[in-house]
């Protein structure tokens, strides 16, 4: 009996998983099944489902901070409308989002072998290309046949040998299969595929002889040093041995030095061809090409829209042709390449001197400021010295009578401080 809110296989309808709309980027009918898929190393487990138990494909999260399979959820909701780990109620629609980019990451860097492993591909690659290797670049997979009347299916690598689809007898056991069939049936199925080697006793299959030979031990060779002129034939096995006694092998350092420098001179040689391919095509364009002494480089010269070269046939071969329309398009993309940063040049100066008076002012009014508050800060200690002034210097009640009598008779006692300041305000 399956655990419970577990999805078992027959109990959901297909109408039921139509409820929840697929994550962004997931295919309805994959390619690849990522669950079928074979990993490289032991999976993390914070990256396993908890329902199937398998690495999380388009997770999926819940408030309740649990990841799952969007697929895995999506039944076990409909079994058991809760959480399958901690079993609290659970609304698919509203508590539930997709899981944090993270955790995609680590799912997409999770390293698998190719799904087709079984046919021959040894590719181990991430989970997040594997689709890509299978649909475009693996030779074993299965792709339409490539005549329009046959609707069965061969490997891309035999799709450019035309239709195998027709009976041949396979050389080792007389039976009839088809060619497309034919090798699989050789490698795995006929029974007298096996042979055994006449030098060291080892079975291999029959058609793959010759990659048996370059293999064998007991196969003889030549001597490492044979391009100095070590004329010996040694058995694979012993190769090594024979190598550090060899009296050619003085000369091997000298000859590996020359082998580097004889690719060194090849690479300069395709340079050179190359450097006299694109002077020939300026030249066909009527372009004056500029020496080693003139000023003005070749990046300066303005290629024309629609100019015939004035030489029908002015290239060797027709791959020399595409190549020259190939530097055509490359030199104008980096002339389109300088232009855009020439204009980004100009808009980076513009507001440069755009932002220069904002700066100007914003500094202007901070020096305004800075004076306002330096006034108020004085007026406010002129007030709290004056108000200390004038309760230091009261009288009692009956000295203040009569001295306040006195004063308005005399007319030549001094006003109020006050009143003066008012009239003469002080100058900072």
């Amino acid at each position: 009996m399956p655990p419970p809110n577990t999805p078992e296989e027959g109990l959901i309808s297909t109408t039921t998983l139509a409820l929840r709309p697929l994550v962004q980027g997931e295919s309805v009918s994959p390619v690849v099944d990522l669950r079928a898929l074979e990993y490289e190393s032991e999976i993390d487990e914070n990256l396993i489902c908890p329902i199937c138990r398998l690495p999380l494909v388009s997770p999926m999260i819940t408030n309740c901070d649990h990841v799952f399979c969007q697929k895995c959820i999506v039944q076990a909701h409909n079994l058991n409308p809760v959480c399958p780990v901690d079993r609290l109620p659970l609304k698919l629609v509203d508590e539930t989002r997709t899981a944090p980019k993270i955790i995609h990451n680590q799912l997409d860097n999770l390293l698998v072998r190719c799904p087709n492993q079984s046919h021959g591909c040894s590719l181990i690659v991430a989970r997040s290309l594997v689709e890509n290797h299978v649909t475009r670049y693996c030779d074993k997979t299965l792709v339409p046949c490539p005549h329009p009347s046959c609707d069965k299916t061969v490997t891309r690598r035999d799709s450019g040998k035309g239709c195998l689809h027709y009976n041949v007898k396979c050389e080792y056991c007389e039976h009839t299969y088809e060619k497309a069939d034919l090798e699989d049936h050789q490698d795995n199925q006929c029974t007298n595929r096996k042979k055994s080697c006449e030098l060291c006793e080892t079975e291999y299959v029959r058609h793959k002889q010759d990659e048996h030979v370059k293999e064998c031990p007991e196969a003889e060779i030549s001597c490492k040093f044979a391009p100095f002129g070590c004329t010996s034939q040694i058995k694979r096995k012993s190769l090594s041995e024979h190598a550090r006694l060899c009296e050619y092998r003085v000369v091997g350092p000298v000859g590996e030095q020359m082998a580097e420098l004889r690719a060194e001179l090849k690479a300069l040689q395709e340079k050179d061809q190359l450097k006299e391919r694109r002077i020939k095509f300026l030249e066909n364009k009527g372009f004056s090409v500029p020496t080693t002494n003139t000023s003005e480089g070749i990046a300066d010269i303005s290629l024309p829209e629609n100019t015939a070269p004035t030489d029908p046939a002015p290239y060797e071969s027709r791959d020399q042709y595409f190549l020259s329309l190939f530097e055509t398009v490359e030199a104008k993309v980096e002339r389109l390449s300088s232009a855009l940063n020439e204009v980004e040049g100009r808009h980076s100066v513009m507001l440069f001197n755009e932002t220069l008076p904002i700066k100007d002012q914003l500094t202007e009014i901070r020096s305004t400021l800075g004076v306002l508050g330096m006034h108020v800060r004085w007026l406010m200690n002129f007030r709290l010295q004056e108000r200390g002034r004038v309760g230091t210097s009261t009288p009692n009640m009956s000295g203040s009578l009569v001295g306040t009598q006195d004063n308005n008779n005399d007319p030549t006692l001094s006003r109020h401080l006050s009143d003066t300041i008012r009239e003469h305000p002080p100058r900072l």
